[in-house]
């Protein structure tokens, strides 16, 4: 009869080894069965092909030897030599079934090892013979350990094609050509008919088990049309792509810590910060009006440069200063009479130790003598016994009541 008018190629239906990959530790691979699901899609598999053949049509069937693709061709056949739902023009008795040992699955060794190695030679071999001036080829020419790499599996299907060529010759050859093998050996078989590259090899990603992969003879040349649309990993790449979700136009600003930007550590430090008491009466000191403005007499004490307001005691027996407190370059520091600012014993932030510490002057808890603490700047201003030996920065910070850390003269 010559050439058959289609080729087809079935992968295995799902076995247990594709449900549950830990079974390969202690079953050989050639001993995996179907599960009860593949054996569903073996039977559903030979009504699709019951459907493709014509009345007349005769049938070739070779098939891996591995226990799985052997009960896949079981499994098909009942379907498709069966009386349901009608009788079948194609008897049992007429189908031809040869197994063919160079369509076995690659070779993965004797058995496979645990999970966490398998996860580990896997992906080495995504990762074997990858550059950055061609795509990865690992799946192609890594060769498992006690195994067979693909480029292995290629040689022994050359050999087979060439051996399915050569019987297309035979009279007796069948018009309907079905091969029941697995994944990777039907990449494989195609790469050698077709002159697949290695990089187009390793883009094509795996058929569905029970899956059909139709080649039609066309009577114009008698050469084989592929009738699929080989799935690529390429091509499933730029769909994922493709479907994302398209970025909202309007920008969302992100919410954290309560801060609408969130936590804008710089914004934080441009805040207003704490100011000490000097830098508080900066600006009132400066918005005051002159000693000359305030017909001030030049007989007081000096601070900075800048005549101190004098004071009498022409009232009540208590010391007054002779401009108003609000005329005053130091504001209402003025307002309580002088004797309330001068605490002779207590320390110079008026009340308590240098340090801040609540403390009296002579406690019995020391055996030390009491020490006299030494009078506040600020009242020895205001009295003018602020002397040339005082630092100007310690006047004014004395002054204005500013709790620096500069330790007391005394001490």
């Amino acid at each position: 009869m010559g050439k058959p008018r289609m080729i087809i190629l079935i992968r295995h239906a799902q076995s247990e080894g594709n449900k549950n990959r830990e079974i390969h530790q202690t079953v050989p691979d050639h001993r995996v069965k179907l599960t009860a699901e593949g054996w569903k899609q073996a039977e559903a598999a030979g009504l699709k092909l019951r459907s493709l053949l014509r009345p007349d049509d005769t049938l070739h069937f070779f098939t891996s030897p591995y226990r799985r693709t052997r009960e896949t061709t079981e499994g098909i056949l009942n379907a498709l030599t069966s009386s349901n739902p009608a009788p079948s023009p194609f008897p049992r008795h007429a189908i031809k079934v040869y197994e063919e040992p160079r369509l076995r699955e690659q070779d993965f060794g004797n058995f496979q090892p645990g999970s966490q190695e398998m996860t580990r030679m896997w992906s080495e071999r995504a990762e074997y013979g990858e550059s950055n001036l061609t795509l990865i080829q690992g799946h192609f020419f890594y060769r498992i350990p006690n195994g067979e790499s693909a480029a292995d599996a290629y040689d022994r299907v050359s050999g087979f094609n060439d051996t399915l060529w050569r019987s297309f010759g035979n009279d007796d050859f069948a018009s309907v050509c079905v091969l029941v093998t697995h994944g990777l050996m039907t990449r494989v078989f195609l790469m050698k008919w077709y002159h697949f590259s290695v990089e187009y090899f390793e883009d094509l990603r795996n058929v569905d088990h029970c899956e059909f992969v139709v080649m039609k003879k066309s009577k114009e040349n008698q050469k084989y049309i592929l009738q699929n649309e080989l799935r690529t990993w390429s091509a499933f790449r730029k769909e994922k792509a493709e479907v994302r979700e398209p970025e909202s136009p309007i920008p969302v600003r992100k919410k954290w810590a309560g801060y609408q930007d969130g936590n804008d550590v710089e914004s934080r430090r441009r805040q207003a910060r704490r100011k000490n008491t000097a830098d508080m009466f900066a600006d009132d000191i400066s918005d005051a009006p002159s000693i000359e403005q305030a017909n001030v007499r030049n007989d007081g004490p000096t601070f900075r440069g800048m005549k101190m307001p004098a004071f009498s005691k022409e009232r009540n027996g208590r010391y007054h200063s002779a401009v108003t407190p609000f005329d005053s370059p130091l504001g209402g520091l003025h307002r309580q009479p002088l004797e309330e600012l001068i605490i002779p014993d207590e320390g110079r932030d008026g009340g308590g130790s240098r340090s801040g510490a609540p403390s009296r002057s002579g406690s019995d808890e020391s055996d030390e003598p009491p020490r006299q603490h030494a009078r506040g700047s600020m009242a020895m201003a205001l009295c003018g016994q602020l002397g040339e030996s005082h630092s100007p920065h310690r006047a004014r910070a004395d002054a204005l009541g500013d709790q620096s850390d500069v330790d007391d003269e005394a001490s």
